[in-house]
């Protein structure tokens, strides 16, 4: 059974993002900006969110998530075929804008996941990645010159 609505809805609250406008973001992305054959393969139009956990995952954690949020992965999902990933809360409320992606959310163990960090971007700087960087323009979001400072200096 997918994740419930309600639930799902819970998560786009706390990190303030409106969920057609991510969908709508992704649509226009489309397999494009995916890596590999097989996720672009595995992505759809009624799916949007298949294969872009790192990217909204990223996106959550740099542009929305409070000071003192971790990223985390969370290998060994049926049907995903590798990391999926999120974001947690200071408080430890669970921010996956992704996980409705997957049809069975008895199969996502938040309990099993372990702490991470995201790549250096191109830049060879932290902060995002151009994909993350692409979906937040289409979102209609700027990284604050607050976070752009914090990230350059590792101490988000």
């Amino acid at each position: 059974m997918k994740i419930s609505e309600e639930r799902l809805q819970t998560m786009y609250e706390l990190a303030g993002v409106n969920k057609q406008t991510l969908h709508d973001a992704l649509r226009v992305m489309g397999k494009k900006h995916l890596k590999t054959k097989l996720m672009k393969e595995g992505w759809t139009h009624d799916n949007p969110t298949k294969n872009y956990c790192y990217v909204i995952a990223e996106f959550v954690y740099y542009y929305l998530s409070p000071r003192g949020s971790k990223p985390y992965k969370l290998p060994g999902i049926p049907g995903d075929d590798g990391l999926h990933r999120f974001i947690m809360w200071p408080d430890y409320s669970v921010v996956d804008l992704a996980v409705d992606q997957f049809p069975n959310f008895e199969d996502v163990d938040y309990t099993k996941a372990k702490k991470c960090y995201f790549m250096v971007n191109t830049f060879g700087v932290p902060g995002p990645s151009k994909r993350t960087r692409i979906l937040a323009e289409l979102m209609g979001y700027e990284l604050s010159e607050e976070r752009a400072i914090k990230v350059n200096t590792k101490s988000w």
